[in-house]
């Protein structure tokens, strides 16, 4: 298992959480809650559709960081990359909504991308295997 795992497996679920954390909501007002909550067209088939797998994408990423990392270690990084992107504020002076709530997006995805990668990363750095690894002969 973690012999195949790289930098670019990283990434990748990286950027697929920024991505459902983005759809979702992000303050350009081309989000899944703008399309349901400021659209007057009454495509509420497509609308449940795309509700049901975000939110179906959104509890299979929060279980496997949960799992993963923990509650106290989902606040341990939350709280990490809090301190990062408030030391990084000085640069964007002066703060505006979205910006915050960007950077707020931004931790989410990071927290649910390393949550999803967690175990794998565990695994290099321990050379310990997962119980779902070992398989019985």
């Amino acid at each position: 298992m973690f012999e195949t795992f790289t930098f670019w497996g990283f990434f990748s679920r990286w950027l697929l959480a920024m991505f459902i954390v983005l759809v979702a909501y992000n303050p350009s007002g081309y989000s899944y809650f703008h399309w349901i909550f400021e659209s007057s067209d009454g495509n509420w088939l497509g609308k449940t559709l795309v509700g049901l797998v975000l939110a179906i994408t959104y509890a299979t990423f929060f279980l496997a960081a949960l799992r993963s990392l923990g509650i106290s270690g989902m606040v341990v990084w939350g709280g990490l990359f809090v301190a990062i992107e408030w030391f990084l504020v000085r640069f964007f002076e002066p703060l505006t909504t979205g910006t915050v709530v960007t950077m707020a997006l931004i931790v989410l995805a990071s927290v649910l991308g390393i949550g999803v990668s967690w175990s794998y990363i565990r695994a290099r750095l321990s050379g310990q295997l997962d119980t779902n690894d070992v398989t019985l002969p």
